[in-house]
């Protein structure tokens, strides 16, 4: 089993759609965290802003994995 050029391709477009979503979601969580108040009551918020870190790698990992295999197989499948 080879590695098919729609494949490859699809892979490379579905890095950078990954990219720019990771992009786009992290400045939203960064803006959300550092505009609310400390007074608000929101278990989840207070536990989001302790472990802002590594929800963001989390969110890096899934999506510099997830997206490149999701393109690739929809090229494969697609293209051929």
């Amino acid at each position: 089993m080879g590695l098919s050029l729609a494949g490859v391709v699809g892979a490379a477009i579905g890095l950078y759609l990954g990219w720019i979503d990771y992009k786009l979601t992290a400045g939203y969580v960064r803006a959300w965290v550092r505009k609310r108040k400390p007074g608000q009551e929101a278990p989840f918020a207070d536990w989001l802003e302790r472990n802002t870190d590594t929800v963001l790698g989390v969110l890096f990992v899934i999506a510099m994995l997830g997206f490149p295999v999701i393109g690739y197989l929809m090229g494969t499948t697609l293209v051929g």
